[in-house]
C-alpha cells in the first residue's frame, strides 16, 4: 500500500504540471501587440531569431532566421522580458524601431507590431498527445490509486505533459515564456528515469523489488532504493555537468535539443532502450496469456512511438519546430496513449476492467472519419477551385455520390477493425454469456447450471467467486460458492422487496439504501459484504422464487455497464428458470420416489390387515379399512379372546396420518398382537398397551381402540378407548348406540388407563357397526362433515348383512363427499348373528 503522502504529492505534481500546460496553451492564445519573431529556445537569453512568421511585421522589415533583437523602440535589451515588457507599451498597428544585429553589423528597421499568434499546427498536435498521455494517466490513477506502477505512470504522464507542451512551444518574450520552457526542460531531465523506473514495476515488479515479510527485506530494500536513486540521479547529474562545466568554462557548451544538453538525450535514449528491454523478460513471468498480449501492444507502441521520435530529436533537432517536419517526430507518438489505452480496455492491464459501451466509440469513429472527409473535401476544392472540373454543372453532384459511395464502407470497415482490436474481448464475453444462457435454457439438471454459474462465470467476468442460495423450508441456502460465505441466509422481506423492485443486478451499496432502516436486512447484508460480495440480484420465475445469486468484485476492479448488467440480468432470468425446471424434476422424482415407497408400504399394511375376520359360531363379520392416502393410521386385527378357541376383533385409529401415522399404526398392532399372545382378558390387554404406548414418550403416540368379542349367551362384549359409539342395527331398521364406559381415553394418552369392559346382549338379525371418526367427520366439497345423523340414517336403511351394510355406508359417505379428498382414513366393522341361531 501506498504511502499517504506520497499520493499527496503525486496529485500536487499532477495538478501542477495540469496547471503549467493550460497556463502555456493560453499565453499564447491571449491577445497582445506582437513583431512575428519566433525566438530560439535553445539559446536562452540571446534573443536569437529561429523562425518569422509569413505576413508580419518581422518579415516585412526584413528580419531573417538567425538574426538577433539587439534593441527595441531604442532601449537595449536585458532580457526577453524587457522585450515583452516594451511590447506591452504599445498597441496592435503601432510602428516600433528594432535594432537587429546580422553577423558583425547592426541595422535598425521599423516593424509594424500586429495581433500575436505563434501557435503552429504541430505544436498543438504535441499539445493534443501531451493532454491524451496525461488524460490516460489519470485515468490510470483513479482506478488504481495505491498501485505502485500506477502512480510512477501517472508521474511518467505528467513529465510527457510538461515536455510536449511547455518545451516544445514556440518561444516567444515574456517571463512566462521562460517559465513554461524551463518547466519542460525539467520535465526532460525527468523523463528517462521515471521511464525506466515504470518498466521496472510493471507489469510485475522486478525480483530485485522487495516485499514486506520475505526474508532479508530491509537489505533488499536498501538495496533497491540505492538502485533507483542511481536511475534517478545519472540524468539529473548529467545535466548539471553540462550547464555547470560550461558555466565556470570546463567544458565547451554543449549543444542543447529542446532546451536539455544532448547528453541528456542520450541518456533518455539508453534509458529507453534499457526499459524496453526489462519489459520484455518481465512479460515472460506473465502466466496470463491475455495480459502478456497487452503487455507485447504496450512494447510495440513505445518502441514505434518513442523510436522515431529520439532519433529525429537527436538527428534533426530543428524538425521538433518546423512545420511538417515535426509531424514525422510527433505522429509516431501518438501510438503510446491509443497503445496503452487498447491495453487497458482490451487487456485489463495494470489490473483495471473497462467496459466500454460499443456505441459510444462507433459514434467517435463515424465523428472522426466525417472530419477526415470534411478535411479532405475542402482540401480537394481547394485544388480544384478555379479549374475546368469546377466549373462543370456535375461537379457537385459527382463530389456528393463519391462521398455517399465511400463514407459508408469505411465507416463500417472502421467499426470492424475497433469490433477486433480494441472491443473483441468484450464481444467474446457477451456472446460466451448468451451462449451459456442457451445451455441453462436447456438444461434440466441441476448441476450444470450450478457448475456455469458459481465455477464459469467467475472465469468469464475475472471475479472471485460467484455463489447461489436456493430456497429451502424458508431459508436460503448455500447451494455452491465460497465456505466464506454464510452457509445459510435468513428469507428478508425488506430485503426480496427491494429485489423485486429493481429486477436487476443490484450493487451492495445501493442494496443498503433500498433496504430501509430493516435491521435484518442490515445483518443479511453485513455477512455478504464481509465476505467480499459485491453485486446480489433475486432469482425469481414467473412462478415462484427460486433464490439469491451473489457476485464478488473482480481481481483488479469491476466495472459493469448497463449493456453487460442488462445481459447479465438476461442470463440470471435464464437461470432462474433453468433452476426451477431441475427443482421440479428433483421434486417430482422424489415425489415419484415416494409414490413408490407409498404403495409398497399401503401393500405392506394391506398384508397386515386380515384377509377373514373369525368371531365365532352364528356371527357374520365384514371389516373395512381405507386409508386418506397410500398409507394410513387406521387397522383392525383379530386377537385371541379369553378363552382357548376363542377369538376377538379390535380395530384402531392412530393419531396422525399417512406415513406418521402408518408408523404408529404398526407400533400399536404389534403391542396389541405380542400381549394378547400372554395376556387375553381385555381389560388387563388395554392397561399393558396403555403403558407401553405411553412409554414410548412420543408426541401422538396414543391410539383410539375399540374391542368386541362374543359371549357364550350371544351377546358381546365390547371396550371403547377413543372410538365412537358403537351402533347397534335392530330388525325393524331402528338404530342404537351401546353406552360408552366412564372412562374411555384413547390408549397411551395417560399413564394409568382404568379401561372397564362392557356387556350388550344382541337379538338374532340385529348388527353392530364399529366405525372410525373419519365416517362422521368426511367432508364434502362445501365443508360440511357427514356427522352421525347421516350415519344413523343411512345404517337404518341398510341391509342387516355386514357386507352390504359396509357398503351402503362406505357408498354413502364417498357420495357426500363427492370427489373431496379424504380428511382421515376410515375403518369400518359390522357384526351380525345369524337369524337362525337361537340362544
Amino acid at each position: 500500500m501506498a504511502r499517504p503522502r506520497l499520493v499527496q504529492l503525486l496529485s500536487i505534481l499532477g495538478a501542477l504540471a495540469f496547471l503549467l500546460a493550460l497556463l502555456s496553451i493560453v499565453d499564447l492564445l491571449v491577445p497582445r501587440p506582437y513583431d512575428g519573431v519566433v525566438l530560439e529556445s535553445d539559446a536562452p537569453g540571446s534573443l536569437r531569431v529561429r523562425e518569422v512568421l509569413g505576413g508580419s511585421g518581422a518579415e516585412r522589415a526584413g528580419i531573417r532566421a538567425g538574426d538577433r533583437i539587439v534593441g527595441i523602440d531604442r532601449a537595449v535589451l536585458r532580457s526577453t522580458g524587457h522585450a515583452a515588457e516594451l511590447l506591452a507599451r504599445r498597441d496592435i498597428g503601432d510602428v516600433v524601431p528594432y535594432l537587429v544585429r546580422r553577423g558583425p553589423l547592426l541595422e535598425e528597421v521599423e516593424v509594424e507590431l500586429g495581433r500575436r499568434f505563434i501557435g503552429s499546427a504541430s505544436y498543438f498536435f504535441a499539445c493534443l498527445l501531451g493532454f491524451a498521455i496525461f488524460g490516460v494517466g489519470l485515468f490510470v490513477r483513479s482506478r488504481q490509486r495505491e498501485q505502485r506502477a500506477a502512480q510512477i505512470f501517472f508521474l511518467l504522464s505528467a513529465l510527457f505533459l510538461l515536455f510536449l507542451v511547455c518545451r516544445l512551444r514556440p518561444a516567444s518574450y515574456g517571463w512566462i515564456d521562460d517559465f513554461v520552457l524551463e518547466a519542460g526542460a525539467v520535465a526532460l531531465v525527468l523523463l528517462p528515469a521515471s521511464f525506466l523506473h515504470f518498466f521496472l514495476v510493471f507489469p510485475r515488479p522486478i525480483p530485485l523489488r522487495p516485499h514486506g515479510g520475505e526474508p532479508g527485506y530491509r537489505g533488499r530494500r536498501a538495496r533497491w532504493l540505492a538502485l533507483l536513486g542511481f536511475v534517478y540521479f545519472l540524468p539529473v547529474g548529467v545535466a548539471l555537468v553540462s550547464g555547470l562545466g560550461a558555466t565556470r568554462g570546463w567544458i565547451a557548451p554543449p549543444r542543447l535539443i529542446a532546451g536539455a544538453p544532448a547528453a541528456s538525450w542520450w541518456v533518455l535514449g539508453a534509458y529507453f532502450f534499457l526499459g524496453l528491454a526489462v519489459l520484455r523478460l518481465n512479460s515472460r513471468r506473465i502466466a496470463d496469456a491475455r495480459q502478456r498480449r497487452g503487455v507485447g501492444l504496450v512494447l510495440v507502441g513505445s518502441l514505434l512511438g518513442l523510436g522515431p521520435f529520439l532519433t529525429i530529436a537527436v538527428a534533426r533537432p530543428g524538425w521538433l519546430h518546423s512545420d511538417p517536419q515535426a509531424f514525422a517526430a510527433l505522429v509516431p507518438l501518438a501510438l503510446v496513449p491509443i497503445t496503452f489505452a487498447i491495453a487497458i480496455v482490451r487487456f485489463g492491464l495494470l489490473d483495471i476492467r473497462v467496459i466500454v459501451r460499443r456505441s459510444l466509440f462507433y459514434t467517435a469513429v463515424t465523428a472522426l472519419i466525417a472530419v477526415a472527409y470534411a478535411a479532405a473535401l475542402g482540401l480537394f476544392n481547394a485544388f480544384a477551385m478555379g479549374s475546368r472540373l469546377a466549373a462543370s454543372p456535375y461537379f457537385p453532384l459527382v463530389l456528393t455520390l463519391a462521398v455517399l459511395l465511400l463514407f459508408e464502407p469505411l465507416r463500417l470497415r472502421s467499426q470492424a477493425l475497433l469490433d477486433r482490436f480494441v472491443l473483441g474481448d468484450r464481444l467474446r464475453l457477451q456472446e460466451e454469456v448468451r451462449e451459456m444462457g442457451r445451455t441453462m435454457a436447456a438444461q434440466v439438471d441441476l448441476q450444470p447450471v450450478v457448475r456455469d454459474l458459481v465455477d464459469r462465470l467467475p472465469r468469464l467476468l475475472g471475479l472471485h467467486f460467484a455463489a447461489l442460495y436456493l430456497l429451502r423450508d424458508g431459508e436460503l441456502v448455500r447451494e455452491a460458492g465460497p465456505e466464506s460465505l454464510p452457509e445459510r441466509l435468513p428469507t428478508v422481506t425488506a430485503l426480496h422487496e427491494a429485489l423485486a423492485r429493481r429486477r436487476t443486478l443490484v450493487p451492495l451499496a445501493e442494496l443498503r439504501q433500498l433496504g430501509g432502516d430493516s435491521e435484518e436486512c442490515r445483518r443479511c447484508l453485513d455477512l455478504l459484504e464481509g465476505a467480499g460480495a459485491e453485486w446480489v440480484t433475486d432469482l425469481t420465475s414467473p412462478r415462484r422464487r427460486i433464490g439469491l445469486a451473489v457476485l464478488s468484485g473482480a481481481s483488479g476492479q469491476i466495472a459493469l455497464g448497463k449493456e453487460e448488467v442488462a445481459l447479465l440480468d438476461s442470463l440470471f432470468g435464464q437461470a432462474a428458470i433453468a433452476l426451477e425446471a431441475s427443482l421440479l424434476l428433483a421434486e417430482r422424482t422424489r415425489q415419484a420416489e415416494l409414490e413408490r415407497e407409498l404403495e409398497i408400504a399401503s401393500a405392506v399394511q394391506a398384508e397386515l390387515l386380515p384377509r377373514e375376520l373369525r368371531f365365532g359360531r352364528g356371527w357374520r363379520v365384514a371389516a373395512l379399512c381405507r386409508p386418506a392416502r397410500h398409507v394410513g393410521g387406521d387397522f383392525f386385527a383379530e386377537l385371541p379372546g379369553r378363552n382357548n378357541g376363542d377369538t376377538a376383533i379390535v380395530f384402531g385409529d392412530v393419531a396422525g396420518k399417512s406415513v406418521a401415522g402408518a408408523l404408529r399404526m404398526m407400533a400399536a398392532h404389534e403391542a396389541l398382537q405380542s400381549l394378547a399372545l400372554t395376556h387375553r382378558d381385555p381389560e388387563t390387554l388395554f392397561d399393558l398397551a396403555n403403558r407401553r404406548l405411553h412409554g414410548l414418550g412420543a408426541k401422538k403416540s396414543f391410539v383410539a381402540l375399540a374391542y368386541l368379542a362374543a359371549t357364550p349367551d350371544g351377546g358381546v362384549e365390547y371396550l371403547v378407548a377413543g372410538q365412537p359409539q358403537l351402533l347397534v342395527r335392530g330388525r325393524d331398521g331402528s338404530v342404537r348406540a351401546l353406552p360408552l364406559p366412564t372412562h374411555r381415553l384413547p390408549v397411551g394418552s395417560l399413564r394409568e388407563g382404568r379401561y372397564a369392559l362392557s356387556r350388550a346382549r344382541l337379538a338374532p338379525g340385529e348388527l353392530i357397526l364399529g366405525y372410525s371418526d373419519g365416517v362422521i367427520e368426511a367432508q364434502s366439497p362445501t365443508g360440511e362433515f357427514f356427522g352421525e345423523e347421516r350415519l344413523v340414517e343411512t345404517l337404518a336403511g341398510a341391509s342387516a348383512d355386514p357386507e352390504r351394510a359396509v357398503g351402503v355406508v362406505l357408498e354413502a359417505v364417498e357420495e357426500f363427499a363427492r370427489g373431496a379428498e379424504p380428511y382421515d382414513d376410515i375403518t369400518l366393522v359390522a357384526l351380525a348373528r345369524d337369524p337362525e341361531v337361537t340362544t
